[in-house]
């Protein structure tokens, strides 16, 4: 996996630390603008740079050109491994790859390797030959693989360890397992302490909730940990987050592409809530609606009324995306994000916290 840890110095300046883009380069620009990006400042990509989005190539390759803004570093996710495919030869992983590629060829969001292949001319039919595949592509495509190759799995630095995935409680960062560095799913959960903070992505921190849908950093100071995946990309509400470390102090910023409007009205905050959310979504369907349905949640039987797009079947199973019944307290000339309008009121987000708001909303300029 290459090299696995890397130490450097926060030597004073910016340290900005974003995670989980997720090929969304819209909002990896919007939030280096909204930060103004300098030169003195030190940048820290913490991985899953590409896949799921619709543009993977074009955001490695700006990645590339922050060399020259700033003082970069990176640390690799698990969906940015794709050179340790292109150089190797293990038969199980090319199968899988050979079924990702075919199953996503046809989507909006292909991923890296699809867009590489379209750029290059490549038509992949169901018996394209691997191993041509990828010589072709290390050739064309060389140094885009030399970046992800020049990626460790962990940084640490004299305070902070900056891993994608986690670190395991009480191992230390120099002896940690490549691979749970880069897929420690649900790090954060069993809230597990440290001697430095780490500040780690990969578990969108909205799944560590229960009643609301918040896509804000947690920064837990007891624990030492600091969890920055704010679902972009994978959730319909997501934001990209970026943690801020300056003079001692820890604090974060983000962005999402969602329009801006202003709360005419007061709402106050609703008496319960719940989040249903990817894991834990199974649901009983109790009454359809052409834009809204009623349903009762597997496990735990709360029922609440979600948005009908919202429901899907896999392996025979009624899902649901995330979704929450939460009302935040709005008072007249707040500022929230849309995420989308209904009949019944408006999908929102206030201050990073997903909910319902029923009250009138004009748009800002």
């Amino acid at each position: 996996m290459g090299q696995l840890y890397r130490r450097l110095s926060l030597d004073g300046g910016r340290t900005i630390v974003i995670s989980d883009v997720h090929g969304n380069l819209a909002c990896l620009r919007g939030l280096l603008d909204k930060l103004a990006l300098a030169p003195s400042d030190r940048l820290i990509l913490l991985g899953d740079l590409v896949e799921r989005g619709p543009e993977s190539l074009a955001t490695l390759r700006y990645a590339l050109s922050l060399r020259s803004r700033c003082r970069l570093w990176g640390v690799l996710g698990n969906w940015d491994l794709w050179h340790l495919w292109a150089d190797g030869t293990d038969p199980k992983w090319d199968e899988w790859v050979r079924g990702y590629l075919l199953r996503r060829k046809n989507t909006p969001c292909r991923g890296l390797v699809l867009e590489m292949c379209r750029e290059a001319g490549i038509e992949l039919a169901p018996d394209f030959s691997m191993p041509a595949l990828k010589a072709a592509l290390r050739e064309r495509f060389a140094p885009e693989f030399d970046y992800l190759r020049s990626l460790p799995c962990l940084l640490e630095s004299e305070d902070f360890v900056f891993v994608h995935g986690g670190l395991p409680e009480g191992t230390p960062p120099e002896k940690a397992d490549p691979w749970q560095c880069v897929k420690l799913d649900g790090f954060y959960a069993s809230r597990p302490h440290f001697p430095k903070w780490v500040v780690a992505g990969h578990t969108p921190v909205c799944l560590y909730g229960s009643d609301t849908i918040s896509a804000v950093p947690i920064v837990d100071k007891e624990c030492r940990v600091a969890s920055i995946d704010g679902g972009c990309v994978l959730k319909d509400d997501g934001q990209l987050n970026a943690l801020i470390l300056e003079n001692g102090a820890i604090r974060w910023d983000w962005y999402d592409p969602f329009p801006l409007v202003r709360a005419l009205d007061r709402q106050a905050p609703g008496a319960r809530s719940y989040y249903i959310r990817w894991g834990d979504n199974r649901v009983e369907l109790l009454a359809r609606g052409e834009e809204f349905c009623r349903v009762r949640h597997r496990r735990t039987g709360y029922e609440m009324d979600v948005p009908t797009d919202f429901l899907f079947y896999r392996d025979g199973a009624l899902l649901t995306t995330d979704v929450t019944d939460y009302r935040p307290a709005v008072e007249p000339g707040d500022v929230l994000s849309l995420v989308r309008a209904t009949s019944r009121g408006a999908w929102i987000k206030k201050n990073g916290v997903s909910g319902w708001y029923e009250g009138a909303l004009e748009p800002l300029p």
